[in-house]
């Protein structure tokens, strides 16, 4: 490859960023279906169709790859986090937010999502613990909003904020492993079914009456 078209390093080219990007995508799609530790750079080049050495020249490994997949996956998530939270939002529209933003990408880019979630334990230590670090900041931030909540009182003082993170985050993150694609219900519906759960549970405020919905009859 001539100067003149190689890459700049630091100042990649729009086509150099969207190929990278592509094999990234890919990548996590062989990740999610055979495991880090089956899927082979042979694999990704054949899902590709390129040879090996075109991947080698945007990735060392695929360990590398497999960091980029994640790093790129939580950096998202804590950018968009962090600003919802410091949103001059009252604290349940924020909550509301929050999860729309946390379930969008486990929706629209989901296999980034499922090599964070349930891959980055295959990376060595010395490159997990950012990424460890920065899933930490993430949970802070969850936990930073409920604990706002409280001091306003429109979240009950009496439920432990670390509890509450790590469930909704449970909760929200299963739907990386719905046997049947959570896009099928769209982001709106989870999104908001979610949300109003969080913020009223099954049973509603006390006081209030159950909206009765009709389902259809299965065929």
């Amino acid at each position: 490859m001539t100067d003149s078209v190689r890459p700049k390093r630091g100042r990649p080219s729009t086509r150099h960023a969207r190929r990278r990007e592509e094999m990234l995508k890919t990548a996590a799609g062989v990740f999610a279906e055979r495991g880090f530790h089956g899927a082979s750079m042979r694999d990704i080049a054949a899902r590709l169709g390129v040879r090996q050495a075109a991947i080698y020249y945007y990735f060392p490994s695929k360990t590398a790859i497999l960091e980029a997949i994640c790093r790129e996956g939580i950096t998202a998530f804590v950018e968009r986090l962090g600003a919802i939270s410091a949103a001059a939002l009252p604290s349940e529209e924020k909550l509301r937010r929050a999860i729309r933003a946390h379930l969008e990408p486990l929706l629209e880019q989901r296999f980034y999502v499922h090599a964070f979630l349930y891959l980055r334990r295959d990376l060595p230590k010395s490159v997990r613990r950012p990424l460890d670090a920065q899933a930490h900041a993430y949970e802070a931030l969850w936990r930073t909003m409920i604990e706002e909540g409280q001091r306003g009182g429109s979240i009950a003082g009496d439920i432990d904020p670390r509890l509450a993170t790590l469930a909704i985050l449970g909760m929200c993150n299963t739907v990386a492993r719905w046997s049947r694609p959570a896009a099928e219900f769209g982001l709106d519906r989870v999104a908001g079914e979610f949300a109003r759960l969080v913020a009223h549970g099954l049973f509603g405020a006390p006081g209030e009456r159950p909206a009765r919905h009709r389902h259809p009859a299965r065929s």
